[in-house]
């Protein structure tokens, strides 16, 4: 567990912005943030989405996201991420330093996984000494997140905006959703999201897997129902529209139909199951069954000759 109360590393904006929300693209919400941080900031150099696309309300999809994006921008970036669903009420907003950057968002565990996974971690409760444009209570990106951005952007020292929260239970966590251990040695995932592609990425890291060896994708394969699916290297390694599960850009194993869309061919979405199978016990299984059928048919044959034999 990280130590919200240790020291950062020094602010040195870079004048980057980068935003995450749910807002979608047909309000022109999204537009007024980045309007407000443009006027509140002349040393703003680039706002860059994220994605608008977080199904409404989904904090967990939302902090799963960001804590695979936000290592990609350089040291001095301001991440603002908006997945509220409790916006206006007491809710608390949060600012996290971590490895240079400054995180900010509300205290609903959207930014629970990233304080979790990182070593040197100040979170802060942001207080009255922060900006607030507008009255309106439905609405804090415009009125209170891109303000306070801003003044990060022009160099404000994070310090100035709130009080250290010592302690992981000082802040809201997401309920935990890892991959589960079985004793046959089969993991359980979940599918935490699906992408623009129709892609279902699974809460399994590759790690889990890999450990088995340079050849671990010949020792697991992926069962979902009475469908098993072959671990591969890439998209062009399967037929075209077979299903194919292999390892992300987000180091997660997802299940994939070369050429296709997963999630619409699978008809599968968000909270699925998948079951990583070693090949061994998927062997050893089938070959229990196989040597079942033998056994069926010799009994049968038996009842033949007992006819026989009474006629």
């Amino acid at each position: 567990m990280s130590d919200p109360t240790r020291a950062p590393r020094p602010w040195r904006p870079s004048g980057l912005v980068t935003l995450l929300t749910d807002y979608g693209l047909a309000d022109p919400y999204v537009g007024m943030v980045k309007g407000v941080l443009w006027r509140d900031a002349p040393r703003l150099r680039a706002v860059v989405d994220l994605t608008h696309g977080v199904p409404a309300g989904d904090v967990a999809t939302g902090a799963f996201l960001l804590a695979r994006a936000w290592t990609t921008f350089p040291a001095g970036s301001v991440h603002v991420a908006i997945v509220d669903p409790g916006v206006g009420t007491q809710r608390a907003l949060l600012l996290v330093e971590a490895r240079g950057h400054v995180f900010l968002g509300p205290d609903n565990g959207l930014l629970a996984p990233l304080i979790a996974s990182e070593p040197m971690v100040v979170v802060r409760k942001v207080g009255a000494s922060a900006p607030v444009r507008g009255p309106s209570s439905t609405f804090d990106g415009r009125d209170r997140f891109a303000p306070l951005a801003a003044r990060l952007v022009e160099g404000d020292p994070p310090a100035a905006f709130g009080e250290v929260l010592a302690g992981p239970d000082a802040y809201h966590a997401l309920a935990p959703r890892a991959p589960e251990r079985h004793a046959d040695g089969s993991i359980s995932a979940e599918i935490l999201h699906v992408d623009g592609f129709g892609n279902l990425i699974t809460n399994l890291p590759f790690i889990w897997l890999a450990e088995a060896g340079a050849d671990w994708r010949e020792r697991w394969s992926a069962e979902i129902g009475a469908r098993t699916i072959p671990l591969l290297r890439t998209y062009g390694d399967a037929p075209a529209e077979s299903a194919v599960a292999l390892v992300n850009s987000y180091d997660h194993l997802e299940i994939a139909v070369a050429q296709g869309d997963a999630a619409r061919v699978l008809g599968l979405g968000r909270g699925a199951k998948v079951r990583f199978v070693p090949r061994t016990a998927a062997k050893a299984s089938a070959a229990k069954t196989s040597t079942k059928k033998p056994a069926a048919k010799n009994s049968e044959r038996a009842k033949r000759a007992a006819k026989e034999r009474k006629s």
